[in-house]
């Protein structure tokens, strides 16, 4: 049976006792109702992953001991930064998570003209709601470092401070798409729409400043799940998604 994994942002090593986190505590003894002496593996986002045991329990002090390392890396070679236009709260987290579990490590959430329009004393709740997302889908999928989260930023100031080596922006009905011809590319950028698309501006300014134009396939994608066919893609190109016939 697979392990329960858990991350701490705490040092971690081999033979250390540490103290859990509320929530990690919450977790494993409330909603899995592990007991002192049942196993878990733990990772701090630094690479790799611990097996770990739990040795005391308390109200709401749990202690498990840290024990064998594992240097396992499923992280792609390939680094993406996702650009989404904020989207509804739950259209949001569906898309954050599963681009998670694909593979990105970096998460930027765009205010564009017709994004969906988050309440700025709502602001600090959900990008702390956004990270814990992010954690739970890194725990659910095995992988050992955390991709960054950044706070929300204008379109136009977005387009500028992103780098890469490729810069597509998603953009539905193109007639033709064209990538460079490239042999190895370590670092994408994808920047996705609201629902209700790009304004004609903002389109322009992406072109002007580089970005490439591409067109996911004759059939419109939803919002939610456009950056993620096209993390898939990306990730098929030059990163580490592949079909494995058995």
């Amino acid at each position: 049976m697979r392990l329960t994994r858990i991350y701490q942002q705490q040092p971690l090593n081999e033979g250390s006792e540490i103290n859990l986190s509320q929530e990690a505590v919450h977790h494993l003894t409330r909603v899995l109702r592990l007991t002192v002496g049942s196993e878990f593996v733990v990772f701090n986002g630094e690479g790799g992953e611990f097996k770990a045991k739990i040795i005391a329990m308390q109200k709401k002090i749990v202690t498990a001991r840290v024990g064998a390392f594992n240097p396992m890396n499923p992280e792609s070679p390939l680094q993406i930064i996702l650009g989404q236009a904020i989207i509804r709260s739950e259209k949001m987290d569906y898309t954050l998570q599963k681009a998670v579990e694909l593979g990105i490590t970096h998460f930027m959430p765009l205010i564009t003209e017709r994004s969906w329009k988050l309440p700025y004393d709502r602001l600090e709740k959900r990008l702390s709601h956004w990270q814990a997302v992010i954690v739970n889908a890194c725990e659910q999928s095995g992988r050992t470092q955390i991709p960054s989260l950044e706070e929300p930023i204008l379109f136009q100031d977005a387009i500028n401070k992103i780098q890469a080596t490729i810069r597509a922006i998603l953009i539905p009905n193109l007639t033709q798409t064209q990538l460079p011809i490239i042999k190895t590319c370590h670092r994408v950028a994808i920047l996705v729409g609201p629902e209700g698309g790009w304004s004609k501006i903002e389109t322009i300014l992406a072109l002007d400043a580089g970005y490439i134009p591409v067109q996911l396939g004759p059939r419109i994608l939803r919002a939610e799940t456009a950056g993620l066919v096209a993390t898939t893609v990306f990730q098929g190109l030059f990163g580490d998604i592949s079909l494995n016939l058995v």
